[in-house]
């Protein structure tokens, strides 16, 4: 007779779960206009609600092993924030691989990657709190992270 072992998730395993059920439950609120969701793709040829489900699906192994890296090294630091910014594109890497190129998640990736690891950090903390941890991580630099002066996101940080 074998016996079945139930394990608990680990801390990291469970954030991750939460963050891709968040992208999951983001997806499917509907009505969106305009937007992706369980009535169609709105304004959008590229994308569908299975391949937001898939995309999400795709980053729960980058959202665990921000979580992981987070309680490894134990706090704020640089070498952390460098760490989350590789695990992130490690992460999108692989969500455009699933998503054959079309960038679902990418804001998603930053966001949840930064309160996963916040959450870690901070585990008896209250949202605001966990959300004040992520926004030091993400003062901090990261040197790898790609310099692209047009795109989106730094065409918004020079106006704003």
């Amino acid at each position: 007779m074998s016996a079945l072992i139930a394990t608990r998730p680990s801390p990291a395993e469970r954030l991750a779960d939460l963050a891709v059920q968040a992208l999951i439950d983001e997806a499917d609120l509907s009505p969106k206009p305009g937007l992706v969701d369980r009535r169609g793709s709105g304004a959008h040829s590229d994308l569908h609600l299975g391949l937001m489900h898939a995309s999400a699906q795709s980053l729960w192994p980058a959202f665990a092993a921000m979580a992981d890296a987070a309680r490894a090294e134990g706090e704020v630091s640089q070498a952390l924030r460098e760490t989350l910014g590789q695990l992130g594109r490690d992460g999108e890497a692989e969500m455009l691989r699933v998503t054959a190129g079309v960038n679902t998640h990418r804001g998603a990736i930053w966001a949840l990657g930064l309160l996963s690891a916040s959450a870690t950090l901070e585990p008896d903390a209250a949202a605001d709190g966990i959300a004040m941890t992520a926004a030091a991580l993400a003062r901090l630099e990261d040197p790898a992270a790609p310099h692209n002066p047009d795109s989106h996101g730094a065409r918004v940080c020079r106006r704003y």
